[in-house]
C-alpha cells in the first residue's frame, strides 16, 4: 500500500470518528446493517446492485466496503465485496470499450500515463492490469474505463483485476469489521478480535510490500517518461 492510501485510510477513520460524534452514524450504519442481515438474499443482492452502480458513477465505494465488514465480518464481507467490486469495474470496462469509448479515449489523450496505456497492454497483457491494480498509479474508477479501450481481452482483464483487488478488498472489509467491533454495533465476527487486528495488520504489511513491487515492475512496462 502506497503512503498516499495509507493517509486516504487514516484520514477516512478520522472522518469516520468526527462524523460519529456530531451525528448519529453509528445508529444509521446499525439500522443499514440490521436491515441487510434481516432482509437475506434481498439485502445482499441490494448491497450487490448498490456497489456497482457507485462503481460504474466513479463514486467512492469505500464506504461500501467498510460497511460490508461491519454487516458480514472480514470473511463474509469480502466473499461478497470482491464480486460487487469486479462487477463493477467489468461494466465500467464494457462501457468504456462500447458508448463511452470516444468521451474515454479523449481524456485518455491528454494523460501521458493513459496514453501510453494501450501499448503497454498489448506488450504486457493481463500482467500489467493486475500491476495496475496494485498500485494507486491510475485512480480505480479510471483506470477501469480506460483498461476498455485497449486491446486486454475480457477474460484476462477479469481474472487479474479479481486477483489483484483481492487483498485490499480484505484489508479494507476487515478494517470495517474491526471498527464494526469496537463502536458495538453488535455484528457477531467469529474471529476473536486479537486475530482480527493481527489479519489487519498482516495484509496492510503485504498489500504494502506488493504495492512496492508492482511499481517497480511498472517502470519497465510503459514507454519511457510515462512513469514517474
Amino acid at each position: 500500500m502506497s503512503r498516499a492510501k495509507v493517509l486516504l485510510f487514516v484520514g477516512l477513520l478520522a472522518s469516520l470518528f468526527v462524523a460519529g460524534y456530531f451525528l448519529p452514524v453509528l445508529a444509521w450504519v446499525k439500522a443499514f446493517a440490521l436491515w441487510v442481515q434481516g432482509a437475506g438474499w434481498l439485502g445482499a443482492a441490494a448491497f450487490f446492485l448498490l456497489y456497482v452502480a457507485a462503481t460504474v458513477l466513479a463514486l467512492p465505494a469505500l464506504p461500501l466496503t467498510l460497511a460490508a465488514g461491519v454487516i458480514y465480518g472480514p470473511l463474509l464481507g469480502t466473499a461478497l465485496v470482491s464480486p460487487c467490486s469486479v462487477a463493477g469495474a467489468t461494466a465500467a470496462f464494457l462501457l468504456g470499450r462500447t458508448v463511452l469509448r470516444d468521451s474515454v479515449q479523449a481524456r485518455m489523450g491528454a494523460n501521458p500515463r493513459l496514453a501510453s496505456l494501450d501499448g503497454a497492454v498489448a506488450k504486457e497483457g493481463w500482467r500489467l492490469v493486475a500491476l495496475l491494480r496494485l498500485t494507486p498509479l491510475i485512480p480505480f474508477n479510471l483506470l477501469n474505463y480506460a483498461l476498455g479501450t485497449t486491446g486486454i481481452a475480457l477474460g484476462p482483464y477479469v481474472l487479474a483485476s479479481f486477483l489483484a483487488m483481492l487483498p485490499a478488498t480484505f484489508l479494507f472489509v476487515s478494517a470495517g469489521s474491526a471498527l464494526g467491533s469496537i463502536a458495538g454495533l453488535g455484528i457477531k465476527v467469529a474471529l476473536p478480535r486479537w486475530m482480527l487486528f493481527l489479519a489487519i495488520g498482516a495484509t496492510v504489511l503485504v498489500t504494502w510490500r506488493v504495492g512496492l513491487l508492482a511499481r517497480r515492475a511498472l517502470k519497465t512496462s510503459f514507454e519511457d517518461g510515462a512513469v514517474p
